[in-house]
């Protein structure tokens, strides 16, 4: 399966950070915001018809923040993946 540059960038960084990172790290890491990043996340994910199944996320209430923090992390299918040229 053939991912885009910016589902590349996501998965990788997934990859070599321990497979769940913080929404708030990845976008501080691919030096983007939430807004940009969530439909990548999306179309990685394992939600509406294009979505690939390597990833998904959670909302943990942590003590001191605000709001939920939103988690993304490899499902088994995305720990397994390996990305190729083809398009399936």
């Amino acid at each position: 399966m053939k991912l885009t540059e910016k589902q590349t960038a996501v998965f990788n960084y997934l990859t070599e950070n321990g497979g769940r990172v913080a929404m708030d790290e990845l976008c501080e890491a691919l030096e983007t915001d939430a807004k940009h990043l969530n439909p990548v996340i999306t179309t990685l994910g394992c939600k509406g018809e294009r979505a690939k199944g390597l990833v998904d996320y959670e909302k943990i209430n942590v003590d001191g923040a605000e709001k939920p923090v939103k988690y993304v992390f490899l499902t088994d299918a995305g720990k397994s993946f390996v990305p190729s040229d083809d398009e399936e």
